[in-house]
């Protein structure tokens, strides 16, 4: 391979988003090798100077974090970085950097046992929202509605992690966002799309259960929150997930995905998410070839 003319794409598989960004990749005369979580890192000299950069597109949040600080050691810059994967791969870290720099979100308690669920869940007028510090696609995440509820969800959680190993977690006020949240595509420093996830019968608006897309327009509030996301998390691909608060009427960040998906939403909103991917990371790659050889005439 070219040297630096390559990228090192880390996958768990291949699926519908992955093929289009290699496709506009190589359209771009970008070469892409396909590291799937089974296989060897190349993290040895010279097999990892052979590439530009590398893709983090794992589906396990634990196994993207790993592969991108692995190769992170070994000299190789990874998109996103293992500071944003950090950050976004835990709901607790997010909440608490998010506050440090003053991005909206729901108020929050981080509980670290039990007991301290049911001071949370008073300090939220008895309607609280639990979240596991890792998960994704909205698995483990409870809405709590009153003691009785919360007494139940200890209880089964006692069966299954009797020795509170899941502990803490994060506690977050509910928001009364309507039927609907937002995903805010970004890519690089800029959103690309936004679109509503509408769910009439699920208070989780994922649209792996179900949720429909509606197609949003990028308003100011919206730009300005991704900025500061952006200040914060440093050049990336996200998915940005905001609430609008219809009690304080203002956008919030519900939490920023590290990886998003778009197989199913780009052929709605119309918003080619893989091209904008493919420009991005061979813009990357350029920059870090002008970088090197600046330092090399120097």
């Amino acid at each position: 391979m070219e040297q630096n003319r390559a990228i090192l794409l880390c996958v768990t598989k291949l699926r519908e988003e992955e093929q289009r960004i290699i496709d506009h990749l190589r359209d771009l005369g970008v070469q892409v090798q396909v590291n799937l979580d089974s296989m060897e890192l190349p993290l040895g000299e010279p097999d990892v100077h052979s590439f530009g950069l590398a893709l983090i597109r794992c589906l396990s949040q634990k196994n993207a974090l790993n592969r991108a600080h692995l190769l992170e050691l070994a000299g190789l810059e990874t998109l996103n970085s293992v500071k944003a994967i950090t950050i976004c791969t835990n709901k607790i870290h997010q909440a608490i950097v998010f506050q440090k720099h003053s991005i909206p979100q729901p108020q929050y308690k981080v509980a670290f046992t039990p007991e301290k669920l049911f001071q949370a869940l008073q300090t939220f007028g008895d309607l609280c929202v639990i979240k596991p510090a890792t998960s994704s696609w909205g698995r483990g995440i409870a809405r709590i509605t009153g003691k009785e509820c919360l007494d139940g969800w200890i209880a089964a959680r006692e069966s299954v992690d009797p020795g509170h190993q899941s502990f803490p977690v994060l506690v977050q006020e509910y928001v009364e966002k309507g039927d609907f949240d937002i995903r805010v595509v970004i890519v690089g420093s800029k959103p690309i799309a936004a679109f509503r996830r509408v769910s009439a019968d699920n208070w989780k608006t994922n649209t792996h259960l179900g949720a429909e897309i509606d197609p949003l327009e990028i308003n100011d509030e919206m730009a300005s929150i991704c900025k500061q996301i952006i200040e914060v998390l440093g050049e990336g691909i996200y998915g940005a997930d905001l609430f609008f608060d219809y009690k304080q009427q203002r956008y919030v960040v519900c939490e920023v995905n590290q990886n998003p998906e778009f197989a199913k939403s780009w052929k709605i909103h119309g918003v080619d998410v893989a091209y904008h991917i493919a420009h991005y990371v061979k813009a990357a790659i350029e920059r870090k070839n002008k970088a090197n050889l600046t330092v090399i005439s120097r």
